[in-house]
């Protein structure tokens, strides 16, 4: 596993087998969280306006499905631009669509285990991996603002993870939780309170405010009963860079856009990060290992819907040994273009030539409809994969 964050911060590394009471990390991660929460911004960036926004991202991590013994999971950022049409002279808009522009995933080790309120020890160094391979491979696509699975300043020390990375990036960022956090704070009895108000109509909301008067997000309804008739709502808060107000009115305008009650950024990288561990799972019974992971991950990363079923359409055309190493496999068996070879095939066969074929056709087959739009570059053009196969 890659500690380079947190070693960064000199914390000691927690253990699985350690209980909270002696991990003598908790005590440095409180003093950091309180040390980032006096940097928050919980004011709009001077010049921003819902009128400018274009582009917003989406990060999810998923974690594997069932028992592969392998502790991991799928980390994603995906980002959406924003299509608006102008309604009135004061050139304000309404969203019509949101279109998937960027996607990326990394294979995250959860190796460390899960203490309530200290997330980001686990979320957001893979967080800061995506934003750093967005700035290297297309920095003109980096969002206006981020919009994290987790919370903001809806946190027992007001810093969740949405805040952690949004203030060590100084990067806008919202905290979108699917899940009532209660503390001390906002306690129980707080909770039920917010989940027996009735949320009728889109946008309705009411404000999470602990006992201390501290108001530390929304209760937000983000589905159409048109298209919706559940109650489910989304737990909103500020990550950094915006008020209140400008938070509720930015996940809204994401929400406009389809029929889910997530955000579409959100959205979409949860249903990558849930596609990615399915075929992570399948692969596993065939070829057990980190590697066999990184194929499935490569392969999403890498490869459109197109190309990805080009490529597997042309493994299936020829009579192959599912043990069959990919090293083995002759180019001129495969039935496509020379130039269709060069693009797809090889550069898969130079990056795993031990890989069996079956994993390759298990990663090949997975299926992620809400991409099929999104482009990507030739395979052989991103030089076999190189720059989008790090992993923590």
């Amino acid at each position: 596993m890659d500690l380079a964050y947190l070693l960064s911060l000199e914390l000691p590394i927690c253990k699985v087998s350690d209980s909270p009471s002696n991990i003598p990390s908790i005590q440095h991660w409180t003093s950091l969280q309180h040390n980032l929460r006096a940097q928050l911004q919980d004011v709009d960036d001077p010049g921003w306006s819902l009128n400018v926004l274009r582009r917003v991202g989406g990060l999810d991590i998923s974690f594997e499905t069932g028992t592969t013994g392998t502790n991991r999971a799928t980390a994603v950022l995906v980002v959406c631009e924003l299509t608006v049409n102008q309604v009135n002279d004061e050139n304000e808009g309404t969203a019509s669509a949101m279109t998937e522009i960027y996607e990326d995933a990394v294979d995250v080790d959860m190796d460390l285990p899960y203490i309530s309120g200290f997330l980001f020890v686990r979320e957001v160094f893979a967080y800061e991996l995506l934003l750093q391979r967005l700035r290297k491979s297309a920095p003109e696509l980096e969002p206006d603002v981020f919009l994290v699975d987790g919370s903001g300043v809806f946190h027992p020390r007001q810093c969740g993870s949405a805040s952690h990375f949004g203030i060590s990036n100084g990067l806008r960022t919202i905290g979108v939780a699917k899940k009532l956090l209660c503390f001390d704070d906002f306690d129980k009895a707080a909770g039920e309170q917010v989940e027996q108000h009735m949320l009728c109509n889109f946008g309705d909301n009411i404000p999470l405010v602990g006992s201390s008067g501290f108001v530390y997000g929304l209760a937000l309804r983000t589905a159409h009963p048109a298209k919706d008739t559940s109650s489910k709502r989304i737990y909103v808060s500020i990550g950094n860079g915006f008020c209140l107000e400008s938070t509720k009115d930015v996940i809204l305008k994401c929400c406009d856009v389809g029929g889910s009650y997530l955000p579409e950024p959100v959205r979409l990288a949860d249903l990558t990060g849930r596609a990615i561990e399915r075929t992570c799972k399948q692969i596993h019974q065939m070829q057990p290992g980190p590697e066999a992971r990184q194929i499935a991950i490569d392969i999403s990363n890498l490869l459109s819907n197109k190309s990805r079923k080009t490529l597997l359409d042309m493994l299936e055309e020829v009579s192959l040994d599912l043990h069959q190493r990919l090293a083995s496999v002759q180019p001129e068996s495969l039935k496509r273009k020379r130039s269709t070879v060069e693009e797809l095939f090889l550069p898969l066969q130079g990056m795993y030539p031990e890989a069996q074929v079956g994993v390759l056709l298990a990663a090949l087959r997975i299926e992620k409809p809400w991409a099929a739009n999104l482009h990507k570059e030739c395979l052989c053009k991103q030089r076999a994969g190189e720059a989008m196969r790090v992993a923590l």
